[in-house]
């Protein structure tokens, strides 16, 4: 009978030891479940973000947006081509360095010359609305059709062209400090 009383005990134990195996379980996938309700009960982070778009001539362009974001790891992925420069609490900033010409630029630009310095104008250079300004020129040493295109302006529409104008007048540098 004593062995018969040790069988049923053991029994007993193990029938107690998978009972609560069972709960334990149960109760961790009701956790596990509970959690993820509760992060799809959240509402998706909203954040302002400026994005700077700063070109080879200077220009930079500000966008202003408002993300929506339910996933961080697929914000950050969306921005990894730039450069974070500012981080608050609902505002970002962001920048990426573009290598061609500003749209603005490209539609608007002409190089012309004004006070014997190099520069871009926003139109023909009669308007004098001044984009950018490079570098002084040695007016007496430069060939004369230069001169006369500097003068009557020389439309900007590509990343060449301008890179083009800044290596032709480049030889014509004079050494004085120019403010932009």
């Amino acid at each position: 009978m004593n062995k018969y009383w040790l069988l049923l005990n053991g029994i007993v134990c193990v029938l107690i030891s998978l009972y609560l195996l069972t709960v334990t379980d149960q109760s961790t996938d009701t956790k596990q479940e509970a959690e993820v309700i509760d992060v799809m009960r959240q509402k998706p982070l909203t954040i302002d973000v400026m994005l700077e778009k700063e070109y080879i001539d200077g220009q930079v362009e500000v966008e202003k947006v408002t993300e929506t974001i339910s996933s961080m790891e697929d914000f950050w992925a969306q921005y990894e081509e730039w450069n974070l420069l500012e981080q608050k609490q609902g505002f970002i900033r962001f920048r990426k360095e573009v290598e061609d010409i500003s749209p603005y630029v490209k539609t608007f630009g002409y190089f012309g010359i004004k006070d014997g310095v190099l520069t871009i104008f926003e139109g023909i250079p009669v308007n004098e609305a001044v984009i950018q300004s490079f570098y002084h020129i040695n007016i007496e040493e430069l060939e004369s059709h230069l001169l006369q295109d500097l003068k009557k302006g020389i439309k900007i529409e590509t990343k060449e062209d301008y890179e083009e104008v800044l290596e032709t007048y480049q030889i014509y540098h004079q050494s004085k400090a120019v403010s932009s």
